[in-house]
Order: C-alpha cells, then sequence, then structure tokens
C-alpha cells in the first residue's frame, strides 16, 4: 500500500467540511524512521526534551506537554508515539468541554491501579480519567485478553463495558451495543498493540486484530456515532535495535497512513 495520504486540490487533508492538519508528538524519535509522519501537511510537536515522560509523567512534564498541545485542538486526529506515551489521551481530552465516551480500541485496559497514588502512567491513564474527568460518561474497550478484563475494580464497571471481537464486524450489532451504552459523541484512542504483528510493530505484547478488521471497525463507528476526536500510538521506541526499528518504522508508517486513508474515506473530522 502506497502510505501517501488523500489530498485536496491545495495539498491539505480534507475530512468532513473543513481541514484539521492531524498532530504529531514526537516523544521518543520512532517518527524519524517514519519521514511522511514530519511530513509539511502534518503539525509536528517536539518533545523529546521533556524528561520524566516515559512510562511515568512527572508532574512537570504534565505541566509542559499540557503547555505544548495548547495551541492545537483536541478535535480531529493526534499520533502519540510509542505506547510508552499513552497516558497523552488524557491531556487531550481534559480539555473538552463536552460530555463524551472513550472508545479505547487496545490490547491492554490501561486501568490499572499503581503502587502509589496521584501518578499518571501509560498503564493507568483510563483510571485517572475515570476518577478525575467530570465529562467522561463511558469506557468502551476494545482488544484486552479475558484475563485483562477481569481486573477491571468493581468501582468502575458501570462505566467501562467491554466489546467483544465477534461483534467487531457487525453494524448491526454496534448499533444494538451503542444504543445501549453510548448517548454522547466519542474520541477515539488506538493503540495500535492491538494488531498482529503483520500490521504494526511495537514496544508492547500484542493482539491478534488484523488491520482489515481495525478499518472495518473504524468505518463502522464514524458511520454510527459522533467522533470529536482520536489519536493514534504504539510505534516503536526501541532506537537499541536498529534493524528492528527501521522494519518497524516502515510497516508502522504504512498503517498509520491505512488508518488516516480511512477516516478520509469517511469524512468525519
Amino acid at each position: 500500500m502506497d502510505a501517501r495520504l488523500p489530498e485536496t486540490a491545495d495539498g491539505l487533508f480534507l475530512f468532513a467540511n473543513f481541514m484539521k492538519r492531524p498532530v504529531v508528538m514526537n516523544m521518543s524519535g520512532a517518527y524519524d524512521l517514519e519521514p511522511l509522519m514530519e511530513d509539511k501537511k502534518f503539525d509536528l510537536i517536539d518533545c523529546r526534551d521533556i524528561e520524566g515522560k516515559e512510562f511515568i509523567c512527572s508532574e512537570e512534564a504534565q505541566k509542559e506537554l499540557s503547555e505544548r498541545i495548547r495551541a492545537f485542538s483536541p478535535e480531529g486526529i493526534h499520533f502519540l508515539d510509542s505506547g510508552n506515551y499513552h497516558y497523552l489521551t488524557k491531556l487531550w481530552t481534559d480539555r473538552l468541554s463536552a460530555p463524551f465516551s472513550l472508545i479505547l480500541i487496545d490490547h491492554h485496559t490501561d486501568i490499572r491501579k499503581e503502587l502509589f497514588d496521584g501518578v499518571l502512567t501509560c498503564g493507568n491513564w483510563v483510571r485517572v480519567m475515570l476518577e478525575t474527568n467530570p465529562n467522561l460518561k463511558k469506557v468502551i474497550i476494545i482488544g484486552p485478553t479475558e484475563s485483562q478484563r477481569s481486573t477491571i475494580d468493581t468501582a468502575y464497571r458501570s462505566r467501562v463495558r467491554f466489546i467483544s471481537e465477534e461483534n467487531l464486524l457487525s453494524e448491526d450489532g454496534w448499533k444494538g451495543f451503542s444504543n445501549v451504552h453510548l448517548k454522547d459523541p466519542v474520541y477515539i484512542s488506538i493503540d495500535k498493540d492491538v494488531l498482529a504483528h503483520d500490521s504494526a510493530i511495537t514496544d508492547w505484547d500484542q493482539g491478534t486484530v488484523t488491520l482489515a478488521d481495525l478499518l472495518r471497525l473504524l468505518d463502522i463507528i464514524f458511520k454510527n456515532e459522533t467522533v470529536i476526536g482520536m489519536d493514534i500510538s504504539g510505534e516503536y521506541s526501541g532506537a537499541y535495535d536498529l534493524i528492528k526499528a527501521q522494519k518497524a518504522g516502515l510497516l508502522n508508517e504504512e498503517t498509520n497512513g491505512e488508518i488516516l486513508e480511512e477516516v478520509a474515506r469517511d469524512a468525519l473530522f
């Protein structure tokens, strides 16, 4: 697949009735091996100089990251680098001013309880959102293993719902689920670790969802929900393995392009 993205006549990407330039947050340098992700058609935020941001985001790093994204809209598409920085979804959605539901497509739940209270990590950011964001009404999670699902704290189960992979490709199945559980606009967050290894190379253990199934699911969501924003993580940040990093850059860039093409086809942004 050619990873070039669909363009309008003047060279900008068309999302619905207005233009939005995708935002790329370069946290680890992973995008250095994905040249199309640093194209002039994207807004690039270089965050490599910020300390205290990998896996655990310090208070100082949160403040600096929040300041750097302040000029950009939480609506539209944001690329968040590796899953090590998936907590960035919290920082973007903190800026939404109306009720919304989060659709998380991820091989992990990211609702882990950390040993210390008051920390923000790539493994607990959904829990932190549930505890601190009054606009977050529901979290719909697609992709975790059954063992991870069973660890959800009972305090959150009324607001957290899972949808099985059997219903991923059924529009009627999604509509039935949505009619019961989704009453508000949605923000979509994708970690490419949900995908099988032939579609992504990530820093974490991966699922078995095919890229075709993910694109089909996005098509169903876009056609049935009001989507207010979206982010994509799951790059490979392991620069210590250059051969793997180069392979990951080529594969992940191609998958990112496929996802953007799907969004452009549905023309929701």
